[in-house]
């Protein structure tokens, strides 16, 4: 006869802490969990929210079974608590009241499941401390999961920035070289295909620059390393020069651009060098999509509430209402039958989005296929001086020592408290508004 094969080694018993106050409460729940056949629990009584706390503290639980209503501690706040003594606990809230509220209030401040007392049998119970668990193992991987994203997104934006700067540098040496080359500092070439050939160079050269600068822009976003170096700007200005650099691209495309700034618009509290790679990546982007004989518009005016609306509209080849998604994301270009004529990177609007999400704006994307597209870009009130307005704050600065702005053109700002005002109003740090930016 065979002896017998060694039998199976049991599960060791779940390990519940159970808060209850109620003595008689407390008995039914434990009388109850011995009845369940399938599973074992081994069930821990305390009456006190800070016995409770001091038993996590010292020993390992499975699970907490917890009364809203205890000598020391009442309502959501005990569920917060018990959280905070061990955040990686599963609860289940035991309570008295038949509340579908306050069993939604309670699963939002952190419990996993909700039982109304003298309602549920031991194999509710049972089955509500299994689900807890294992909701409670799910929220953890989905927790670890979302690190590792974050920590790999991270290492991703800080190797891009290294690469974007290790390969600019070398970049500019061939620019700068090329062009001492084109120029003839130091003789003539001979012969003028080779002067062809440096005009490619140079014009490829630059479209690589400008597309390692976007990427190095977008990564030190990411990566929580961008600096807003604010001053006060002439809206007018600053369009103006952004229309003469696509003026060249738009004449030999016959697309026309319309002007409609508003009379009263005076400056905007700004980072110079962003706000022109906002307005030029979205001139650029208007004029590259609209077709021969097509117009761009670009056009400043006060919003209702004092806010500077900053629009950019074509009538080109537009965007299908279902890619009008996607357009904000990285390196994404809408399939078309024009836009595959250009050379382009898609990351013209996501960093247009970024640059003016720093600046605490937004920006708002309206299209139809055929028909052109509108972005409309919103910088708050804060930011803004309107013609009419008190110049009290430009009277002081004339009065008082003037406030440089550290940036490498050392540029004055006339307003310090404006520009100051507006920093208070976006308030976060830039890391946080990437963070938001990019959870969306």
């Amino acid at each position: 006869m065979n002896a017998p094969g060694p039998s199976a080694k049991p599960e060791p018993p779940v390990k519940v802490l159970l808060v209850e106050d109620n003595p008689g409460d407390a008995r039914l729940t434990i009388e109850a969990l011995k009845d369940v056949g399938a599973h074992r629990f081994a069930v821990t009584h305390v009456e006190r929210l800070a016995d409770a706390q001091t038993r996590l503290r010292d020993e390992p639980f499975d699970v907490v079974l917890l009364d809203l209503s205890l000598p020391d501690a009442k309502g959501l706040s005990t569920v917060r608590r018990v959280e905070g003594a061990d955040p990686s606990i599963p609860i289940v809230v035991l309570s008295g009241f038949d509340n579908e509220t306050l069993a939604l209030e309670a699963v939002q401040a952190g419990a996993q499941d909700y039982l109304v007392k003298g309602e549920s049998s031991g194999e509710t119970i049972a089955r509500a401390i299994r689900y807890a668990i294992e909701r409670k193992r799910g929220e953890k991987l989905l927790f670890e999961a979302k690190e590792n994203a974050e920590s790999a997104s991270k290492a991703k934006s800080e190797f891009l920035a290294t690469m974007s700067h290790e390969l600019r540098t070398p970049l500019n040496a061939i620019l700068g070289f090329s062009e001492v080359i084109q120029n003839e500092i130091f003789g003539p070439i001979g012969n003028p295909r080779y002067q062809e050939y440096l005009d490619d160079i140079i014009n490829s050269g630059r479209h690589l620059l400008d597309l390692i600068n976007e990427i190095l822009d977008l990564a030190k976003i990411e990566a929580g390393k961008a600096d807003i170096y604010e001053e006060e700007l002439s809206i007018r200005d600053l369009i103006d020069a952004c229309l003469r650099l696509v003026k060249e691209r738009a004449m030999t495309s016959r697309v026309t651009i319309t002007t409609r700034l508003d009379d009263g618009l005076r400056t905007l509290c700004a980072d110079e060098s962003m706000l022109k790679k906002i307005v030029l990546n979205l001139l650029s982007n208007a004029v590259k999509f609209t077709p021969p004989g097509g117009e761009v518009v670009v056009e400043a005016k006060p919003d209702e509430d004092g806010a500077l609306l900053l629009i950019i509209a074509d009538n080109g080849i537009g965007i299908a209402e279902k890619d009008q998604g996607r357009v904000f994301e990285y390196f994404v270009q809408v399939d078309g039958a024009l836009n595959r004529k250009y050379v382009g990177t898609g990351l013209g609007l996501p960093l247009a989005k970024s640059l003016t999400e720093l600046h605490g704006g937004t920006i708002l994307l309206e299209s139809a296929l055929g028909a052109g597209t509108t972005v409309t870009v919103r910088f708050p009130a804060e930011r803004v001086a309107w013609q009419g307005e008190s110049d009290q704050a430009d009277s002081a600065a004339a009065g008082e020592p003037r406030t440089l702005i550290a940036r490498e053109d050392r540029r004055t700002c006339r307003a310090p408290d404006r520009c100051a005002a507006s920093r208070r109003t976006v308030g976060r740090t830039l890391y946080d508004a990437a963070r938001a930016r990019a959870s969306r």
